[in-house]
């Protein structure tokens, strides 16, 4: 048996009701939209999953200002499973405080409650790549990264960092810069301190990876091991804060740490 006309009038007013109580802060309605052990699936923002409306409720207040200002939700299709669920694919477009936006796919489960249509499955998607392409986020950016240190490629290493990238490094000491303004800035200094140093990297050792609010942001803790012409093998710890846009890297905190490499070098700060 199809969906009822009436049925699908509901269901698509259930997608859209999501936006209206979530901007205007309603969250105690969250039953309205969501069956009470509803799964939330925001893996792909970093954030896991989400069991429940009170979780629900729990990680919006948690995000604060951070929360989109405008849902508005469209291209919605409704697919019958059986006579009680749904699957609902809809796409949604965020409008964020500072004025910028962000796109995201919902793919959903209904189902027939006794007091109406609820969703009891939803998994959102973020799009970041034109015509159906997946770009790389922060961690596949991050071992490219890698890669392009330990082979010492200056092409790679150019691919990966935005035309207006910035490079800081908050621990600093004499020679070395505290920040990079732009790629080619960037690259020209990365690739003179291959050549200038006897640090010959290869290979990485990731410690921690922590995900942030904003999904294409992550923390890293690391240590970069290799060969040193002056003092044989060496183990560098760093930390690393990474912000990857459109498949490249916009901002890099670099917390490169300054004794342990002048002491793998063989040199006096």
């Amino acid at each position: 048996m199809s969906l009822s006309e009436q049925d699908r009038i509901d269901i698509n007013d259930l997608i859209n009701l999501h936006g209206h109580l979530t901007d205007a802060g309603e969250l105690d309605q969250a039953g309205e939209l969501f069956t009470p052990d509803v799964t939330y699936d925001l893996d792909d923002y970093g954030r896991g999953s989400l069991h429940g409306t009170p979780a629900i409720r729990e990680a919006a207040l948690a995000l604060g200002e951070a929360n989109p200002v405008g849902h508005h939700v469209t291209n919605i299709v409704i697919t019958r499973i059986d006579d009680r669920s749904a699957r609902v694919q809809s796409k949604g477009v965020g409008i964020r405080a500072d004025g910028t936006a962000g796109s995201v796919v919902y793919d959903d489960i209904v189902t027939r409650q006794p007091d109406g249509w609820k969703i009891s499955y939803r998994k959102a998607t973020a799009r970041r790549a034109a015509l159906g392409e997946q770009e790389a986020g922060a961690r596949e950016v991050l071992e490219s990264l890698r890669q392009a240190a330990i082979s010492q490629s200056a092409d790679d290493m150019s691919r990966l960092y935005a035309v207006d990238a910035v490079h800081e490094f908050p621990f600093t000491a004499p020679g070395v810069p505290s920040q990079l303004e732009g790629r080619d800035e960037i690259v020209n200094w990365i690739t003179a301190g291959w050549k200038a140093n006897p640090l010959k990297y290869e290979r990485y050792r990731t410690l921690a990876i922590y995900d942030t609010y904003d999904p294409e942001t992550i923390i890293v803790e690391q240590e970069a091991l290799g060969t040193s012409a002056s003092t044989g093998e060496f183990a560098l710890p760093n930390l690393a804060v990474l912000t990857v846009r459109n498949g490249q890297i916009t901002r890099l905190r670099d917390y490169v740490n300054i004794l342990a490499a002048a002491a793998a070098m063989g040199r006096d700060i």
